[in-house]
């Protein structure tokens, strides 16, 4: 028995579960009818375990997503680090200071700044006088 079915152009692979678009998962009975695909719910509730034709449930509530496997640890594992295995088989003999020490960047370079001193800043708004008659005005209630 073919485990893909087209309709409409769409090729479905029978092995996968699909989500219809109100999130419900269905799953191939592994039966057919006129040559169409039987789909179950794959947690139905009590009273709805009749099976739909494919071709039926796309047009009802379709479009229909595909819902594949969940990748394992080690899939995880091997698309983060691909060196993975060979750290494992390394047992991780790598002492702290030694991973820190591989780890820490080398400082880039910057172009000799000058050094501030007084001279360079802007007076300070308070040695204004205008601005220090503002704040006592603030202080005694007035403005």
């Amino acid at each position: 028995m073919n485990a893909t079915f087209v309709h409409e152009g769409i090729e479905f692979d029978l092995t996968l579960t699909y989500a219809d678009c109100t999130g419900v998962e269905w799953v191939w009975t592994g039966e057919q009818v006129d040559g169409v695909p039987l789909m179950a719910q794959k947690r139905a509730p009590h009273g709805c375990r009749a099976p739909w034709k494919l071709t039926d449930l796309y047009w009802e509530l379709g479009p229909l997503i595909a819902i594949h496997d969940r990748p394992s640890n080690t899939d995880f594992r091997k698309a983060i680090d691909p060196n993975y295995e060979d750290t494992v088989a390394a047992g991780y003999v790598e002492a702290p200071a030694a991973f820190g020490a591989r780890i820490a960047t080398t400082p880039v370079p910057s172009p000799a700044v000058p050094q501030l001193t007084a001279n360079h800043l802007p007076p300070s708004p308070l040695e204004q006088t205008g601005f220090r008659r503002f704040i006592r005005s603030l202080q005694k209630g007035g403005a």
